[in-house]
């Protein structure tokens, strides 16, 4: 070695040694550059000066360059030494745990063939990542690059090769799905490359991520191609990565061209065999087995099972049916899929409840589709929307006698009066046990969600500023709570509710309203309070007429030490239910928006006593006078009075309240189960369909 060169490697440890560490390591940088043939010496020198006083990043770079230019073995085994062996015990547990847990989650998919792991994480910070290939005995290194801007609220994003945790979750705070129902829920896509993803699971605990249930983790090319031409798959719009160029987005837009020509032919296919087969389906229907085809979602709870009991009944009378519906909580039902399914079942009709085929364009006029209207959608209540029916569209309505949906204008034709029945394999007397009698039995069984009107009333207007009406705002809704437990009067219209608001303002305040606030005030009281009024009402009433021996089933109840030893909590639809509904002397209705909820068929199915609140006619979504004969197949109470001396009397009256036990059940069987409801609908459906063919026949 030259000696001006050991002279100079002498005094840069001399500097060391004095505590001038900065100055020796600018002196060594100044020997690298003068003696360039000597640069691995020098490196490595340097190297070792950093690492020994806590500069490991700028040594293991120093070590790594020193290594390159020669592939210095004794370089190699020091920098794994120094980097790799510290953390290896604890990359190999990371990396062990991951794997067991991937095993096990659904959204894991890696279709490359598996290698023995040779590439292996030996430094990151925030700023770096640098790895060793055992394989080739190199080094590699990853800058991060910051991101300028995150993605918004319900982005579909993918994540490609990024090995930093916390960007991860970043982003995944930052598209997260607004808006959730149940579990639903929009996926996020971690894509690596299969060198990438050998150091991301040594690096971190994946549990952090899977946690979520929303985060895909897909390997290499051939994975993301069987991925995105699965079923029920949502495509990303949005892509994020730290290399120059990204191969995903390549590969993305081929996916999305071929899943494009596919759903063409596919397409194309469908109409040709609806063309050809049009009057088949008519036939199959009169025969009274079509093929049916049900579509739905998992995160509409009361509507999966409603579709779930149809089907049933459907099949007991000699359909085959398909159900379409998400498979996971990440999953989207798209138009691509609703033409599969159609293609390769090729239904007579195609079944869903709450949507119309309006919706869904691309379904060929040659299917007949049954939209059973359960819920006030806004393309349900669109007064353009009976404008669009097609000839083979039938609207199945459980609001048989609602003013409101009567005035949206749709032909009588097209309508079959569907109200929401139960289904009798489920709700039916069971033998119940000592105990289960001890447990649901009482004299009064209320089932439903409750709130405290107080607590309701506060989370409204507690972000309301003060000045803007908050007092005022509180004092509406507090005085028709106050107004109904005094008189035992409730409003059961909108309108009524714009009526109260506007007059209360105009006279107490001397405001007037603008009709945007005066409709949302008014909608809130009458869609959210009133319910809420009403039945914590009911159950004042109740109590304080000496009524105890009473059990309230539901949510909200126990939040108020007023009622909180008469709360149950969540009754679980189904078996138990029934059996709540069997255990208990009178089962009070408490719906103050229709008289015929399926909580009515529910009771009186199970064999209980049910009694019904009252509504007006002209109030009543689906009034269940147009069902059942009242004092002769079931009992109503009209206002406290009445209901306080009818609990009275059924309580004292075990003949005459078991007589109409009796009568309720047959009643329920013989009008309002699926089985009733499906074979009148698959019986009435040709008729109708004649009378919408010689319609547009005559246009």
């Amino acid at each position: 070695m030259d000696i001006i060169l050991v002279e100079y490697l002498s005094k840069m440890l001399e500097l060391e040694e004095r505590g001038y560490v900065g100055e020796a390591i600018i002196l060594a940088d100044k020997i690298c550059e003068a003696f360039l043939a000597d640069r691995e010496i020098i490196l490595l020198e340097k190297g070792k000066l950093e690492f020994r006083n806590g500069y490991e990043r700028d040594a293991l770079i120093d070590l790594i360059k020193a290594y390159e230019i020669e592939h210095n073995d004794e370089i190699y085994q020091l920098i794994l030494e120094a980097y790799y062996s510290p953390n290896k015990l604890e990359m190999e547990t990371i990396y062990l745990n991951n794997q067991e847990m991937l095993k096990e989650y659904p959204y894991y998919r890696n279709d490359e063939i598996e290698e023995e792991q040779y590439l292996f994480p030996i430094w990151q910070d925030d700023e770096l990542l640098i790895c060793m290939d055992t394989k080739l005995k190199t080094f590699g290194m990853c800058k991060r690059i910051q991101k300028e801007s995150y993605p918004k609220k319900n982005y579909v994003l993918a994540l490609v090769n990024e090995l930093w945790m916390d960007e991860i979750l970043l982003c995944e705070d930052a598209a997260s799905f607004e808006g959730k129902i149940l579990d639903l829920d929009s996926p996020m896509y971690l894509i690596y490359d299969k060198e990438y993803w050998m150091l991301f699971v040594q690096l971190y605990d994946l549990y952090q991520l899977i946690v979520k249930k929303r985060i895909v983790f897909l390997i290499d090319e051939q994975s993301c191609r069987n991925y995105f031409y699965k079923d029920m798959i949502w495509i990303p719009d949005c892509f994020i990565y730290n290399r120059f160029q990204c191969k995903y987005e390549a590969i993305f837009l081929d996916i999305i061209k071929g899943i494009i020509i596919q759903n063409r032919k596919n397409y194309d296919e469908m109409i040709d065999f609806y063309k050809r087969n049009k009057d088949e389906i008519i036939k199959r229907i009169k025969v009274g087995t079509p093929k049916i085809l049900f579509i739905t979602s998992r995160f509409t709870t009361i509507v999966q099972y409603h579709t779930r009991d149809c089907i049933q009944a459907v099949e007991r009378l000699g359909c085959r049916t398909k159900l379409l519906i998400e498979q996971d909580n990440i999953g989207l039902v798209s138009e691509r899929d609703v033409i599969k399914y159609i293609l390769e079942f090729k239904p007579d009709i195609v079944f869903s409840i709450d949507h119309l085929r309006v919706e869904r364009t691309y379904v060929p006029d040659e299917v007949v589709w049954i939209c059973w209207v359960q819920d006030p959608m806004l393309t349900i209540m669109s007064k353009e929307t009976p404008k669009k029916l097609a000839s083979r569209d039938i609207i199945m309505n459980h609001f048989i006698t609602w003013k409101k949906f009567k005035e949206v204008g749709y032909d009588e034709r097209y309508l079959i009066e569907a109200p929401i029945p139960a289904n009798s394999y489920v709700y039916k007397p069971y033998k119940l046990t000592d105990k289960e009698y001890e447990e649901y039995g009482c004299e009064i069984c209320l089932v439903c969600h409750a709130s405290d009107a107080d607590e309701y009333i506060y989370e409204q207007i507690k972000d309301i500023p003060d000045g803007e009406f908050k007092n005022e705002l509180e004092a509406i809704y507090k005085g028709y709570q106050v107004y109904v437990y005094e008189t035992g009067n409730f409003f059961y219209t909108e309108e009524e509710f714009v009526e109260y608001i506007k007059g209360s303002f105009r006279q107490h305040l001397n405001i007037i309203l603008d009709d945007i606030r005066l409709k949302y005030i008014a909608s809130d009281m009458y869609n959210c309070f009133n319910q809420r009024v009403f039945r914590v009402t009911l159950v004042d009433w109740i109590l304080e007429a000496g009524f105890t021996n009473i059990k309230l089933w539901g949510n909200g109840w126990k939040t108020n030490s007023k009622y909180e030893k008469y709360a149950m909590g969540p009754a679980k639809n189904g078996e138990i239910l029934s059996k709540i509904y069997q255990a208990s002397k009178i089962v009070i209705g408490n719906n103050i928006m229709t008289t015929s909820a399926a909580r009515a068929w529910e009771s009186m199915l199970s064999g209980a006593f049910y009694m019904s609140n009252y509504i007006p006619p002209q109030s009543d979504a689906t009034d269940i006078r147009k069902i059942v004969k009242i004092d002769e197949e079931l009992i109503m109470f009209y206002d406290k009075k009445d209901l306080l001396q009818k609990i009275d009397y059924y309580l004292l009256h075990e003949e005459e309240r078991q007589k109409m036990i009796e009568i309720g059940r047959k009643v329920a069987l013989e009008r309002m189960t699926f089985d009733t409801l499906m074979k009148r609908v698959l019986k009435e459906i040709p008729d109708r369909l004649e009378q919408l063919r010689e319609e547009k026949i005559g246009e």
